[in-house]
């Protein structure tokens, strides 16, 4: 398998030309299928991933006691009471070349990740007192914050002692509205707009950088474009600060765009390594922001890649066809394994054939809870992006790919170790070895597959591999680090 493998990899190993390939199959190829639909204007908010339909109808599943949505609701309240509690400095954002910096201050929230204190960090470049608590994750945090207030406002009944809605909204507000004019500028009061302008904790600007802008910045955007989304609908913003949230959403448009096509198109990179969360991120991004501007010239872009004037070398449904494993595939290896089996092989293995539901992002295997964890992020985005096809007037939980893929198959593919192993389980052989390509992932932690599963029982209740586990899916996704996320809150069935 490792000898396929390796020379696999030496086929593949002309970026340029595989790039290129994909990218004109992506504007030009008929066999790739269109997503079943039409743009449909954004003409109440909420709309972009929840619709006030939805708000209101999870607002009377809270307020029924005991039921598993009050549980998650309850939880979801004592979270925002700690974020209010915790006078962390809000009204500060971070404009300059620092990746970490927004990383770890606008996009993800958690404040220590590989043994380094990011808090800490970001304290110290924006220059705040030694006893202050800076912004972490500000834009998770808001999206969290609005979404509290908006279902409070939709019919959900706060428990006692529950936080204020509209301090919720107001610190949800301040944080939209400090990162839209203070944030990711230049010197010069101008918003950045291409991956050169980042930079390492060093100040230099390298590959490394430069091709994770897309990521870091398109995974807080979702965020953000939840955040006002849910803000408009609770009429928190006048016309003067949905224009200044439009402004700086427009830019990051932009910016993701420009990201997405260095990756694509110009980076001298593994032409097979195009089609991880890294562009899930990008594309969930880029779809959100276009719905909220309501563009729909922009949207299609984005989804075709068709429009030359917004050039966007890897659309979604061009992405989609490599992201998700259809029937008789075949893998993006690139990454040569350094041993027989997942065991021996580090940071990468890959065995030489696929299953139809895998994805992409498989080949992780630097540590146990990457080789499924990784899979999921992408899992995760994908998912996103369907909520917001969902509601632009699209059918993207119908859509199937050149080999027959689909998200539906993916949730199906990855609940075979779900009930095999178990969540947050390790994959084995004498657990696992019913489920397609099982080899892959021995050795594996099963993780964060009970989120998806959850969502997937809501959108696909005719699959029973994936209703089967609902109710253990609930329970394992209502904790956990991810259980708060405000994006996908309340897609489940009771």
């Amino acid at each position: 398998m490792a000898v396929a493998a390796t020379l696999l990899c030496a086929l593949l190993a002309t970026p340029e030309t595989f790039a290129q390939t994909q990218r004109d199959r992506a504007f030009t190829d008929p066999a790739i299928p269109v997503v079943v639909g039409a743009y449909t204007k954004l003409t109440a908010h909420p709309g972009v991933f929840t619709t006030r339909g939805e708000l209101e109808d999870l607002a009377k599943r809270i307020n029924i006691s005991g039921s598993y949505s009050a549980m998650r609701f309850n939880k979801l309240a004592a979270q925002v009471g700690r974020d209010l509690s915790g006078q962390k400095e809000w009204g500060v954002a971070y404009s300059g070349c620092n990746s970490d910096v927004y990383n770890y201050g606008f996009s993800y929230e958690f404040q220590t990740t590989h043994g380094v204190d990011h808090a800490t960090q970001i304290r110290t470049i924006l220059g705040l007192k030694p006893d202050s608590m800076p912004p972490t994750g500000a834009a998770v945090v808001a999206s969290r914050l609005a979404l509290y207030a908006a279902l409070v406002k939709a019919g959900a009944v706060a428990p006692a002692g529950a936080p204020s809605p509209n301090q919720a909204a107001a610190i949800a507000k301040q944080i939209l509205i400090t990162w839209s004019t203070r944030g990711f500028q230049d010197g010069h009061g101008h918003f950045l707009s291409t991956p050169s302008q980042f930079c390492d904790e060093n100040g230099k600007t390298n590959d490394a950088v430069m091709t994770g802008v897309g990521l870091l910045v398109g995974r807080g955007i979702v965020y953000s474009v939840h955040t006002q989304d849910l803000l408009m609908f609770l009429g928190a913003l006048n016309a003067s600060e949905v224009q200044q949230a439009n402004a700086f959403h427009s830019a990051m448009f932009e910016l993701i765009r420009a990201a997405l096509n260095y990756n694509f198109s110009e980076h001298h990179a593994w032409a097979c390594d195009h089609y991880s969360n890294h562009a899930a991120n990008q594309l969930a991004g880029l779809l959100a922001l276009a719905h909220i501007l309501d563009s729909q010239k922009r949207f299609e872009a984005v989804l075709y890649g068709r429009d030359p004037s917004i050039p966007v070398t890897l659309p979604w449904v061009g992405f989609f066809q490599r992201a998700i494993y259809g029937v008789a595939d075949t893998p993006n290896a690139c990454y040569a394994n350094t041993g027989p089996a997942g065991n021996a092989s580090k940071p990468f293995f890959e065995t030489a054939t696929v299953a139809p539901g895998e994805i992409d992002d498989r080949y992780r295997n630097a540590d146990p809870s990457q080789g499924i964890g990784y899979p999921m992020f992408t899992l995760e985005r994908l998912f996103d992006a369907a909520e917001i096809l969902r509601n632009a007037g699209y059918d993207p939980y119908g859509y199937r790919g050149t080999h027959r893929q689909s998200i539906e198959m993916a949730t199906a593919y990855y609940a075979c170790y779900a009930r095999s192993a178990g969540f947050y389980k390790t994959v084995t052989k004498d657990n696992s070895s019913s489920c397609p390509d099982a080899a892959q992932y021995y050795g594996k932690v099963v993780n964060g597959v009970d989120r998806f599963l959850t969502i997937g029982a809501l959108r696909f209740p005719h699959n029973r591999a994936i209703t089967s586990l609902a109710a253990e899916a609930k329970a394992a996704s209502s904790s956990g680090p991810f259980s708060l996320d405000a994006i996908l809150f309340g897609k489940w069935r009771d």
